[in-house]
């Protein structure tokens, strides 16, 4: 299940939630007359909230736990028959510019050197790290840019110029190059 599918379903259900506790405070406090009942269900309520408040922060804090684990070394061009074919590190790195090296301008991540060469563009991409994060952006290149998030069954072709977030285990696809974030 994608994280937005995921996203939509909690949205959903916490909607849902609201809805009934608004219609079950609108029945205990302007139908119901027995001061029982309304002191019960008052102390029901803040008990939900409470509940509902004590696990909303634990998932938060299981949330911030996987993100710190989350630590990218490297990116890893894939060959065809699956073995690595060159590694780059990014320890202390803020930005890899992907493409082809020419006399006129170098790149970070070079596959002038590759059996992709001819698909790649001299400017093709850019890896960037911001705020704990990597981000890829297609830079306008002729046969594109996708990713295929660890878990997910199919690639996403990328719009240009537009930051996406990258997370360990991704596959990022320069042309038909797989590069491995690791």
């Amino acid at each position: 299940m994608s994280d937005i599918t995921k996203r939509v379903l909690l949205y959903t259900f916490t909607a849902l939630t609201i809805l009934c506790l608004a219609t079950f405070i609108y029945f205990l406090y302007f139908i119901n007359t027995d001061v029982t009942l309304q002191i019960g269900g008052a102390i029901l309520v803040v008990l939900i909230i409470a509940a509902w408040l004590f696990f909303e922060r634990r998932s938060t804090s299981y949330a911030y736990k996987e993100e710190e684990e989350r630590d990218i070394n490297r990116f890893a061009l894939i060959a065809k028959d699956g073995e690595r074919e060159k590694e780059w590190h990014c320890a202390g790195v803020s930005s890899f510019l992907i493409g082809k090296s020419t006399p006129a301008e170098d790149v970070d991540i070079d596959f002038s050197d590759t059996q992709y060469c001819e698909l790649v563009s001299n400017q093709h991409a850019l890896l960037n790290y911001s705020e704990g994060f990597w981000y890829i952006e297609d830079l306008g290149s002729v046969n594109g840019v996708g990713i295929k998030k660890k878990g997910d069954e199919y690639a996403m072709r990328l719009k240009p110029f537009v930051s996406y977030k990258v997370d360990e285990g991704d596959v990022i696809y320069i042309s038909r190059a797989k590069l491995l974030v690791r």
